[in-house]
């Protein structure tokens, strides 16, 4: 059986992965006409998409991080709605 430490390594990687692909499909939404339903999110796209970007990416790294050591139990559970979060976006490609 795999040690406790990789399995959270790779829920860890997950959950940076899923946040990654959720920045991804939210570009592409939004480049088809869809608003960014967060308030500040949408604020800070409005400055500039790249500001967006990286406060999207660095934030979420600095929390995960802080949970990976502090919680590592609940990183399956952020992956699994992270996954959740780009499968729901991916069935919106399709309607877009």
């Amino acid at each position: 059986m795999m040690d406790r430490k990789i399995i959270n390594l790779v829920w860890l990687i997950l959950c940076h992965v899923g946040n990654f692909m959720d920045l991804l499909l939210t570009m592409y939404a939004i480049s088809r006409g869809v608003e960014e339903a967060n308030p500040i999110m949408n604020w800070l796209l409005g400055i500039s998409p790249f500001l967006f970007s990286a406060v999207k990416l660095i934030l979420f790294s600095l929390a995960i991080e802080f949970v990976a050591k502090r919680m590592p139990n609940i990183l399956k559970w952020i992956a699994l709605m992270y996954m959740a979060v780009v499968a729901w976006h991916v069935s919106f490609i399709f309607q877009i």
